[in-house]
């Protein structure tokens, strides 16, 4: 199965921010990502899937120097989510289409791994936020 673009679409609709707020809730949403994912906590809340013990016992684990399952063996994946676009009702956030980092997010999100269908069990799904994340932050960012 092909690589699928990933990226989500946030709701800023109904809330009556201006440009600059859309912007700064957009910011948030994905610092929010990237720190729950760094928690090794998915979307939902759930902890990421665990390790295999043969991948903890191999000698690339051991030379990649991995630790909890966080999604962060170089950062680069997570520094790339970026805003994809925005308007005065949503936020798409996401990874550039075709690149590597939207690869490695798709195997994560999928439970791929650069197989041809998902690993059961394997599947780190961290690209989203919880309406209720969602709305704390909205309103710091109304508040000021």
């Amino acid at each position: 199965m092909a690589t699928k673009w990933q990226k989500i679409k946030v709701d800023l609709s109904g809330h009556g921010l201006n440009e600059d707020q859309r912007h700064e809730v957009a910011d948030l949403v994905i610092e929010r990502i990237v720190n729950r994912t760094d928690q090794g906590v998915d979307k939902d809340g759930k902890k990421f899937a665990k390790y295999s013990t043969s991948y903890k016992d191999s000698l690339d684990f051991k030379i990649a120097g991995k630790g909890p399952v966080n999604l962060q063996l170089s950062g680069d994946m997570l520094a790339a989510i970026e805003v994809l676009d925005l308007t005065s009702r949503s936020a798409v956030i996401g990874f550039e289409k075709g690149s590597d980092e939207n690869a490695k997010a798709d195997g994560n999100i999928r439970g791929t791994y650069g197989n041809p269908t998902p690993i059961k069990g394997k599947a780190r799904d961290f690209l989203g936020i919880s309406e209720k994340d969602l709305l704390k932050i909205i309103k710091l960012v109304k508040n000021g």
